[in-house]
């Protein structure tokens, strides 16, 4: 598992990172892996006790930063630490960058009627319906006919959404993103079993 940590951490950095930054990334992640000190602060684990409700969900949600979870059965959860992850998300970051995503430049609106909208940087808005069933929220964009299903966690005051990677690729697209760029982080991710990728909201 320490040797896959790794790889993931360089097949996220291989697309126009300096090897300096890709060098530090690595020695973290060889730190965490090796010293048991460090896995005291593990990253978040999705809990069903941290699914919001109907009630909660509602309301217009600012877009903040990427968000990385793990399941609660995954074998990683004891490597990961959260000062290796907020590297990772912060590489992420940059991807999401290109494609015009930044820190208070998006949004995502819940109603009671259950519709829903989404808006990024100069993007026209998205918009769609959604539910919520097995602790999931299912989103059904306008013009499309398959669901996108998110994992939604109330985490500090914040609105957190991830997905698996796949899904996180369907999803930028549904909201007009050119995905290309995030490719490489993808294809990584999805060799990491357990491990979910998203965004992390706060309310406005």
């Amino acid at each position: 598992m320490k040797k896959l940590f790794i790889i993931l951490a360089a097949a996220a950095l291989n697309c126009g990172v300096a090897n300096a930054q890709l060098d530090g990334l690595l020695n973290k992640a060889k730190s965490v892996a090796s010293n048991n000190s460090t896995l005291n602060s593990a990253i978040a684990t999705i809990s069903s006790k941290l699914v919001p409700n109907e009630k909660q969900i509602v309301g217009t949600w600012v877009y903040q930063e990427p968000a990385i979870m793990l399941t609660s059965n995954s074998s990683l959860k004891q490597l990961a630490s959260s000062a290796a992850t907020k590297s990772l998300e912060q590489k992420l970051q940059s991807y999401l960058s290109q494609v015009g995503l930044k820190k208070g430049k998006g949004n995502i609106t819940f109603n009671e009627d259950k519709s829903f909208s989404v808006k990024y940087g100069t993007k026209p808005v998205k918009k769609g319906t959604y539910t919520l069933k097995n602790q999931e929220v299912i989103l059904t964009f306008t013009g499309k006919t398959k669901p996108c299903n998110v994992t939604p966690q109330l985490d500090n005051g914040s609105l957190v959404i991830v997905m698996d990677a796949t899904k996180f690729k369907e999803f930028m697209q549904n909201i007009g993103a050119q995905v290309s760029q995030l490719s490489t982080v993808v294809a990584a991710m999805k060799q990491m079993d357990g491990m979910k990728i998203g965004v992390r909201l706060t309310k406005q």
